[in-house]
């Protein structure tokens, strides 16, 4: 084999490797057509995903763990513990009240639990039990601070019945959610509005 076919082999050899092996681009079309591809998905998808009802779940658990924290520290520090709500703050105080006066003194440590975004307290179509319709209700609810309040007593009990409503940014009745708090035990339960009436657990 002459010097010059060795040199021209080795020339299409070359050549033919790096298109067999060489990295392959994406074409802009074919970027195109992925893209159109995943919104006809997410276009499908995202009418199914409810993330008001996320945010309230979201919303939901924070004043529970709220007022279940305030029940084990009333225990667990023998000593009174209020809970605040502030209503057009929307979010949730909680007051460790170290000499059970019904008060914050210098001092005493105050927590706060703000709400999620684009949930809000506020006064439901209808009450828990057929009771006094308002954001935050009780029978003997008191107002400290100006916000109204309720408090853990040492023993786990409270200072009164309570519920507490909580629902979307958007005027829609089925996105009220409640939270009962039991007198005695300081048990809270959670319900869900549907169909007019209120539903212990959920829908």
């Amino acid at each position: 084999m002459s010097f010059y076919r060795g040199a021209q082999m080795r020339r299409i050899s070359g050549h033919a490797d790096s298109k067999v092996g060489g990295p392959r681009a994406f074409t802009v079309i074919e970027l195109l057509i992925v893209m159109a591809i995943i919104s006809i998905l997410a276009t499908i998808a995202l009418p199914k995903l409810n993330l008001h009802q996320f945010r309230i779940d979201a919303g939901v658990r924070v004043v529970q763990g709220a007022l279940m924290q305030a029940e084990r520290y009333a225990v667990q520090r023998q000593h009174d513990m209020i809970v605040s709500f502030d209503v057009p703050g929307k979010r949730v105080l909680l007051i460790d009240d170290q000499n059970n006066n019904g008060a914050t003194d210098p001092g005493e440590k105050v927590m706060v639990r703000p709400l999620e975004d684009f949930i809000r307290f506020a006064v439901p179509p209808a009450a828990i039990g057929g009771g006094t319709v308002a954001a935050v209700a009780g029978a003997k609810l008191q107002t400290l601070g100006g916000y109204p309040s309720i408090i853990f007593h040492r023993d786990g009990a409270t200072s009164t019945d309570a519920q507490v409503y909580i629902t979307s940014s958007r005027p829609d009745a089925t996105d009220f959610k409640g939270l009962s708090v039991t007198q005695s035990t300081g048990h809270v339960d959670y319900y869900s509005y549907s169909t007019g009436t209120w539903k212990r657990g959920g829908a």
